[in-house]
C-alpha cells in the first residue's frame, strides 16, 4: 500500500499495532477500532481493511451490520417502459438518419447504440429484446 493514497487505513493500522503491543494476546479489541474500520468501508473492501489491520472479517462484518441496517436505503429507480409511439420522432427525419439509444444501469454503466434505422417498431423490438434478456 502506498502511504499517500491510504493514509486513513494506514493510520488505523498504526493505532491497532500500538494497542496490540501494549496489551496481552487474545485481549478483546475495543469497539472504537471497529467503528473506525467500519467507517472505512465506503472507501475500502472488507478484505483490504482486514488485510492491513489484521482484524477478522467476521468481526468487522458483525460490527458493520447494525450501522448498515440503520443507514437509509434509496428507493429503486422506476422502470421506464417504451412503446413504439414514444419513439416516434417529433421532427422530419432525413433519409440517411440514424437512431441513437442510450441504456444506463443504476450502477452507472452505459450502453450506447447507433442504429441505421429510425423505424419505431424496430427500435421497440430491439429495446424489448435487450431489456428482457
Amino acid at each position: 500500500m502506498e502511504p499517500s493514497g491510504h493514509v486513513d487505513l494506514l493510520d488505523l493500522k498504526a493505532q491497532l499495532d500500538t494497542w496490540r503491543q501494549s496489551h496481552r494476546k487474545r485481549a478483546r479489541i475495543p469497539d472504537h477500532f471497529y467503528t473506525a474500520a467500519v467507517s472505512l468501508l465506503d472507501r475500502y473492501s472488507v478484505s483490504a481493511i482486514c488485510r492491513e489491520t489484521r482484524l477478522r472479517p467476521a468481526s468487522l462484518r458483525k460490527h458493520a451490520a447494525p450501522l448498515r441496517a440503520a443507514a437509509p436505503t434509496t428507493p429503486p429507480t422506476p422502470f421506464l417502459q417504451l412503446a413504439p409511439a414514444d419513439l416516434v420522432p417529433r421532427h422530419t427525419i432525413a433519409a440517411n438518419s440514424h437512431a441513437r439509444l442510450l441504456f444506463e444501469r443504476a450502477d452507472g454503466s452505459r450502453l450506447t447504440l447507433h442504429l441505421p434505422t429510425t423505424d419505431p417498431a424496430q427500435l421497440h423490438a430491439l429495446c424489448a429484446t435487450l431489456l428482457h434478456s
